[in-house]
């Protein structure tokens, strides 16, 4: 249960009692920045899949005692989301870091998504699952990273 609550709460920053998945976003944003130089788009992506899955897996386990599954301190989704946010940008800027300020555009567009939750997000939002938890989420990562792409592109 230890280990499984450190996952989901992305080594206790859920527990901030101000907006904990704000403060996971924007902590994913400024560790991305810090090691996008050393990252490539796939090895990011295995990252991203592997986090996936394994929050699945702890998100399921730490909620079986409770009846609301999407806990305020669970952020390790929002960790998913924005790292999801952020990945076009290893496609912009290959072997070098993305100019800050374009992380950070990527920080508010998925905390726009993640926070108002504009069709299809909130049905997935209404799930009170595992899965409901984390693709919400995902969606939203997904919305920003092509909002992203758009802003950049054009």
């Amino acid at each position: 249960m230890k280990l499984a609550k450190l996952v989901v709460t992305f080594f206790s920053i859920g527990q901030a009692r101000i907006a904990p998945g704000s403060i996971a976003s924007l902590f994913t944003t400024l560790l991305f920045y810090i090691f996008a130089t050393n990252l490539n788009f796939i090895l990011f992506l295995i990252i991203i899949l592997v986090t996936t899955t394994l929050s699945f897996f702890a998100i399921h386990f730490y909620t079986t005692e409770f009846k609301e599954k999407d806990r305020s301190e669970i952020v390790i989704d929002e960790v998913v989301g924005q790292s999801i946010a952020l990945l076009p940008l290893l496609l912009f800027y290959e072997n070098t870091s993305p100019e800050i300020y374009k992380c950070l555009i990527s920080f508010v567009f998925f905390r726009f998504f993640d926070i108002f939750k504009p069709y299809p997000i909130y049905i997935l939002d209404k799930m009170n699952s595992a899965f409901g938890v984390m693709f919400d989420d995902i969606l939203a990562g997904i919305f920003s990273a092509l909002l992203l792409t758009l802003t950049f592109i054009l």
